[in-house]
C-alpha cells in the first residue's frame, strides 16, 4: 500500500503539472473534468430514480448546495434580504426548476446520450428567445453552429412517434427551454446582483419547490441511497466550481465548446453501464454536434490569421 508521503508526492506532482500548463490548456482540462463530473451526476440520478422520485433527488441536491453556502449566506444576510430585481429572480428560479426537474426525469427514462443531446438544444432556445425578446443579433457562423448542432441532436435522439418516447423527448426539450430562460435571466440579473445572491436564491427556492412534490411520494433512503444522494449534491457543487474556474483560464467560446464532449462521455458510459449501444446514425450525430462547435472556432482563427 502506498505511503502517505507517496500520496503527497503524487499530489504535488499533479499540481506542478497543472501549474506549468498554458492558461487555455488549463481551462480546457478543467472544463473536461467539470463535464465528466456532470455526466457522472446524471448516472447517479438514473440509478437513484429506480427507487427514489426525481423531485426528492433534486431536493437533496439543493439541500447540499444550501449547506455548503451557509457561511456565505450568514455573512451576506442583509444583502440577500434586499433583492434588486424580484421579477428576474422569479423567472430564473422557475426556469432552473424546470431545467433540473425535467432534466432528471429525462435522464431517468431515456438513453443517457439522448438525454444529453436534448440538453444541448438549450443553445437554440437561448438564441431564439434573445432574438425575439431582447433583439440580439445572430451572426452567420452562430446560426450555422445552432442549426448544425440541432441536426446532430436529432440524429442522436432519433425521436419516434411512440407515446412514451415522444413524451420524454418533449420533456427534455422543455427542460432545455427552462435552462435557456434561466441563462437569459442570469445575464441580466448578474449585472445588478452579487454572485452569492444568485447562488443562494436558486439553491434555496429550487429546493423548496422540489420539496412540495417530493413529500407526496417520499421514500426514506437507506444508507447507500443516502450516500448517493449526498454525492449528487457534492459532485454537482464541485463540477460547477471547476466549470466556473475553467472560464478564468480560457476564452469563453473555447471553454463553452468543450461541453459538447459530454455527448462522448454519455455514449461511452451509457454503453458501459446500461448496455445502450448507439447505432451508426447516433454516432455520426454525436460527431456532428462536436463539429458544429469546433468548426466556427477554427474558421474564426483561420480568418484572423489571414488578416494579420
Amino acid at each position: 500500500m502506498p505511503s502517505l508521503s507517496q500520496h503527497l508526492t503524487v499530489s504535488q506532482s499533479i499540481r506542478a503539472t497543472l501549474a506549468d500548463l498554458p492558461p487555455t490548456a488549463k481551462g480546457i482540462l478543467l472544463a473536461l473534468m467539470s463535464t465528466a463530473l456532470f455526466t457522472f451526476v446524471g448516472v447517479l440520478v438514473r440509478i437513484l430514480s429506480d427507487d427514489i422520485g426525481v423531485f426528492q433527488i433534486l431536493f437533496f441536491r439543493q439541500l447540499v448546495f444550501v449547506a455548503l453556502l451557509i457561511p456565505a449566506i450568514v455573512k451576506n444576510i442583509d444583502l440577500l434580504l434586499k433583492p434588486k430585481h424580484l421579477k428576474l429572480h422569479t423567472f430564473r428560479i422557475l426556469g432552473a426548476f424546470a431545467a433540473l426537474s425535467l432534466g432528471f426525469v429525462t435522464v431517468s427514462n431515456i438513453p443517457l446520450a439522448d438525454a444529453t443531446a436534448l440538453g444541448f438544444t438549450q443553445v437554440l432556445f437561448v438564441v431564439a428567445v434573445s432574438y425575439l425578446l431582447l433583439a440580439e443579433t445572430v451572426s452567420a457562423s452562430r446560426l450555422f453552429t445552432i442549426i448544425t448542432g440541432f441536426v446532430g441532436v436529432m440524429m442522436v435522439v432519433q425521436p419516434s412517434f411512440e407515446q412514451s418516447s415522444l413524451t420524454y423527448t418533449l420533456l427534455g426539450l422543455a427542460g432545455a427551454f427552462g435552462a435557456a430562460v434561466a441563462v437569459i435571466c442570469v445575464r441580466k440579473v448578474a449585472q445588478i446582483e452579487s454572485k452569492i445572491t444568485l447562488l443562494a436564491y436558486q439553491a434555496i427556492f429550487v429546493g423548496l419547490m422540489a420539496l412540495v412534490p417530493s413529500l407526496l411520494n417520499w421514500t426514506w433512503p437507506n444508507g447507500e441511497q443516502l450516500l448517493l444522494l449526498m454525492c449528487v449534491g457534492v459532485l454537482s457543487s464541485i463540477a460547477q466550481w471547476i466549470g466556473v474556474t475553467a472560464y478564468k483560464y480560457g476564452e469563453a467560446n473555447v471553454i463553452a465548446n468543450v461541453e459538447y464532449v459530454k455527448i462522448i462521455y454519455s455514449m461511452a458510459i451509457g454503453y458501459w453501464l446500461f448496455a445502450e449501444t448507439p447505432n451508426g446514425l447516433a454516432m455520426f450525430g454525436g460527431l456532428t454536434i462536436i463539429l458544429s462547435a469546433i468548426l466556427p472556432m477554427l474558421y474564426k482563427r483561420h480568418s484572423k490569421a489571414r488578416t494579420e
